[in-house]
C-alpha cells in the first residue's frame, strides 16, 4: 500500500473503482465518479477511461490509460475541528494540541462559506469544521453544528 507520510502512493489503473483517489493531470487529487474498462484491442492493451472530481475546486477531469499502468493516488484524510473564529478570508480553529491554527475558506464554494458564515453568526451552536488534507493542500469541505448545553 503506501509509506506513511507520502503524499502519493501507486495503483493499477485496472484496480481502480468509483469513489477513489487519484491525481489527475499530475497535480489534483480527484475522486473517482465513473470508470469503464475498454476490451483488449488490437494492441494487446485493455483501456480505462476514468472521469474524476477535483476534491478541493469540484472541477471535473478526464483521462484514459492502459488498465496496466500505474496511476498515483494521493493519501488524503479529513479531520474535525473546533472552530473558534472567521474572518473575510479564514478560519480559526483549534487542533489537536489546542493550538490556534488558520484554514483559507473554500471561497470558490459560496454556499458552504455562507452556511458556515450563518452558523458562527448565530452563536448559539458548537461548531465543527471538517478539513479535508491531501498532497500538501488542504481545505474545508464540511461542518456540523452542536447545540450548546
Amino acid at each position: 500500500m503506501s509509506a506513511a507520510g507520502e503524499p502519493m502512493y501507486p495503483k493499477q489503473a485496472g484496480n481502480l473503482k468509483k469513489g477513489d483517489y487519484i491525481v489527475m493531470k499530475d497535480v489534483f487529487p480527484c475522486k473517482v465518479t465513473e470508470i469503464s474498462t475498454s476490451k483488449t484491442g488490437k494492441h494487446g492493451h485493455a483501456k480505462c477511461s476514468i472521469t474524476a472530481v477535483d476534491i478541493f475546486t469540484g472541477k471535473k477531469y478526464e483521462d484514459s490509460c492502459p488498465s496496466s499502468h500505474n496511476i498515483m493516488c494521493p493519501n488524503v484524510s479529513r479531520t474535525d475541528y473546533l472552530l473558534i473564529n472567521i474572518d473575510d478570508e479564514y478560519a480559526f480553529y483549534f487542533d489537536q494540541n489546542d493550538a490556534e491554527q488558520q484554514v483559507r475558506l473554500p471561497l470558490e464554494n459560496e454556499e458552504l462559506v455562507a452556511d458556515l458564515r450563518a452558523a458562527f453568526e448565530a452563536g448559539d451552536k458548537t461548531i465543527m469544521i471538517n478539513i479535508q488534507r491531501a498532497m500538501n493542500t488542504e481545505g474545508i469541505v464540511a461542518f456540523k453544528t452542536e447545540t450548546n448545553k
